[in-house]
């Protein structure tokens, strides 16, 4: 839905830093770039539901896999907000990407619509960032990289009101599909279908890193 933040999952080894009584989880080597991933909603806030199906869920599953492919890369640090079913405030959310000196902000969530044939894949930006600004490129490069991957309706990239303006690196909300369309929620749910849109996010992370960092990206793994 539409609050932003940048998403990232559990996996195996890492170190826990906690904030408040939230338990982030920060995990990965120290290297000098970071990107904070967000799952959107959680605990209390379970975001757009249908049936069993909880989008708080699926934001957490596709962050753990677009974490685990950043793992794989050891020029990228991953610092993510939750890791569980839990809640945690927007400020938090974006206080971690504050005080990590994160190069980047992602927060992953799904759509719903109340017309039920909506679909497609949309990146969010803050109202308050103006369109020359770096959130913007990566706003965008991020959309190409997910829908050429997927071959999802690219709804392309606009801007709200969302917090992420708080963010003092690039920060983006993407919207991997429709919870509220059958068909787009079935292939939401297909953990293939997930690890396409996971690896998407990755290449398109990397893509903007070595576009805003090409010396420390200019070799690919």
């Amino acid at each position: 839905m539409s609050i932003v933040v940048v998403v990232i999952a559990a996996v195996a080894t890492g170190a826990f830093l906690l904030l408040g009584n939230h338990g982030m989880r920060s995990r990965g080597p120290s290297p000098s770039t970071i990107v904070v991933l967000d799952a959107g909603h959680g605990g209390r806030d379970p975001g757009a539901v249908y049936g069993d199906v909880h989008e708080a869920d699926l934001n957490l599953a596709v962050m753990k896999q677009v974490a685990e492919f950043l793992d794989t890369d050891p020029r990228i640090g991953v610092h993510m907000t939750r890791t569980l079913d839990i809640s945690v405030s927007l400020e938090d959310r974006i206080g971690l990407a504050n005080d990590s000196d994160a190069a980047l902000y992602l927060s992953i969530q799904s759509n719903a619509s109340t017309v039920s044939d909506a679909s497609g894949i949309e990146t969010l930006v803050s109202d308050q960032v103006a369109q020359d600004a770096a959130a913007w490129q990566w706003a965008e490069i991020l959309q190409d990289a997910v829908t050429n991957a997927t071959g999802a309706r690219d709804r392309g990239v606009r801007s709200q009101d969302l917090y992420l303006h708080r963010a003092e690196m690039p920060a983006a909300l993407i919207e991997i599909g429709f919870l509220s369309n059958r068909a787009e929620r079935e292939k939401l749910l297909d953990p293939t279908y997930q690890n396409t849109i996971a690896k998407a996010i990755y290449n398109g992370i990397v893509t903007y890193l070595t576009f805003s960092s090409p010396n420390e990206f200019a070799d690919k793994f």
